[in-house]
């Protein structure tokens, strides 16, 4: 897993995108696949935002909306929504977002770490006036559901 820490003193490369408006990435070393949105499986009793699973290259990988574990609305998503895997130790989980903007470089001091240690969101970067994307941090987004699904 990469460390917000070392993006923010080395810079590196975040996977941008965009979730009910608002920008955020992962950087680059978390994601292993993009892709379109699958079939999903609801999973019985699993809570809203954790929309079931998928089937991946025959691996059983949880698929999570991000907008709904964020707390924002429900939203609706079109041809250019997708599906971003992200790996966190050997665990892969599926994220629902609303379209995958770029990879980005990000130079180092461009990163700010976020003040709240225990938060999803783990940093922000600025890399004009005019935009500022929130960093996930991916095991504090999927810590529950890897167990709720095991």
């Amino acid at each position: 897993m990469a460390d917000i820490k070392e993006l923010a003193e080395k810079g590196g490369q975040i996977l941008t995108f965009l979730s009910d408006g608002k920008s955020f990435g992962f950087q680059i070393l978390d994601v292993t696949d993009i892709i379109e949105i699958p079939e999903i499986t609801i999973i019985p009793t699993a809570p809203p935002h954790l929309l079931g699973i998928m089937n991946l290259r025959g691996r059983a990988v949880p698929v999570m909306d991000l907008r709904l574990r964020l707390g924002y609305p429900k939203g609706e998503y079109d041809e250019r929504s997708c599906v971003i895997i992200i790996e966190i130790n050997t665990h892969q989980c599926g994220i629902l977002v609303d379209r995958v903007s770029d990879v980005e470089a990000v130079p180092a001091g461009k990163t700010a770490l976020s003040p709240a240690e225990n938060g999803v969101v783990c940093g922000f970067v600025t890399l004009n006036e005019s935009s500022r994307i929130s960093i996930i941090d991916p095991e504090k987004l999927v810590r529950a559901q890897l167990k709720e699904v095991k």
